[in-house]
């Protein structure tokens, strides 16, 4: 059931065909990697603040060890980097009509998000199982052009379960 807020962003006499919503665990685990590069910016801060520290520094110099301070502050966003993609996936729907194809992203406080999927930059719905069950269906050109790469998660729908189900809504929707 779509929230109130998400279903008044639909046009009069559009119809939804299916709607899923993302597991958050799918979109945390594409965050995992940031980890590895926050633990490394955070190390290198410490190591930076607490040599200065050690040093005998005279006037404005002494304020160099508090040049560390962003790179440990960055580092520890890197680290919050996987909960905030599983935040995002708990206010994340994906819904296909009649019409069209969206990502609705609502947060209480702030106005529904939707990226919809235009036919221009469309393909054909490409269907991947997980090896954890779950599904991606891949709907944009580009990322589908460049499988080697790991798509956005705006290029499709992301961590359902039922990715057939959403395919063959979609080819009912995009069809002339």
């Amino acid at each position: 059931m779509l929230p109130p807020e998400i279903a008044a962003c639909l046009e009069p006499g559009e119809q939804v065909l299916w709607q899923g919503k993302p597991r958050p665990y799918v979109f945390m685990l594409r965050g995992l990697p940031a980890i590895f590069f926050g633990l490394v910016f955070s190390i290198l801060g410490a190591f930076w603040y607490h040599g200065a520290m050690l040093a005998p520094w005279d006037g404005w110099w002494r304020f160099v060890p508090t040049f560390s301070l962003p790179f440990i502050g960055l580092g520890w966003s890197f680290f919050i980097y996987p909960i905030n993609l599983g935040a995002r996936a708990r206010h994340t729907w994906y819904f296909v009509t009649n019409r069209r194809v969206l990502i609705a992203r609502w947060h209480s406080k702030s106005p529904v998000e939707l990226r919809v999927f235009t036919r221009a930059e469309m393909a054909p719905p490409h269907v991947v199982k997980r090896l954890d069950g779950l599904y991606e269906v891949v709907l944009t050109r580009s990322a589908q052009e460049k499988p080697y790469l790991v798509p956005r998660l705006e290029s499709g729908f992301f961590g359902i379960p039922d990715g057939e189900a959403a395919s063959a809504a979609i080819k009912k929707a995009m069809a002339p």
